[in-house]
């Protein structure tokens, strides 16, 4: 794997789109499913409220990791959202591609990321831990998931960087 970490720019939004789609298709529960247009992620792009970095293994697209600043009072924080190409996870890819986020987030003086993961997420939920990040409480029964039968509850978690 050549894998390669970078900030987002112009000439991946088709692909970034592209790979919004693929997350929807998988039924895969991340916000970047409501995405629906190139128009959106372009904007997402354009908006300095916008943290974008993708990771590509030999100029294929497999990450994507977004920190949205808070804003006002609260611009020195950001949320995070990340999702990995479905054949890709469980590679450590997202592990790194967080870190290098939260580097390039510091250096910006963000100064605390929060980030909310469904408890039945153990990937996620173990990736967040490698990377030393707290557990500041929970969204009790946050949704009923169908598929499963049960209800679903959000981790929150934060990290001080």
């Amino acid at each position: 794997m050549g894998l390669e970490f970078r900030s987002m720019d112009k000439k991946d939004i088709l692909d970034v789109y592209e790979f919004f789609n693929d997350l929807k298709e998988e039924k895969a529960e991340v916000t970047f499913v409501d995405v629906n247009s190139k128009d959106e992620v372009k904007q997402m792009l354009e908006d300095k409220n916008n943290y974008l970095y993708i990771c590509e293994d030999e100029g294929e697209l497999i990450a994507v990791f977004r920190g949205i600043k808070g804003k006002g009072k609260e611009n020195h924080s950001a949320f995070l959202t990340l999702a990995v190409r479905k054949k890709l996870r469980g590679k450590k890819i997202a592990q790194r591609l967080t870190e290098f986020g939260l580097k390039d987030m510091k250096n910006d003086g963000i100064k605390i990321v929060r980030a909310y993961v469904y408890n039945d997420n153990y990937a996620s939920l173990n990736t967040l831990l490698k990377l030393r990040f707290s557990i500041s409480g929970s969204v009790h029964m946050d949704h009923y998931d169908e598929t499963k039968g049960h209800y679903v509850d959000d981790i929150i978690f934060h990290k001080i960087l």
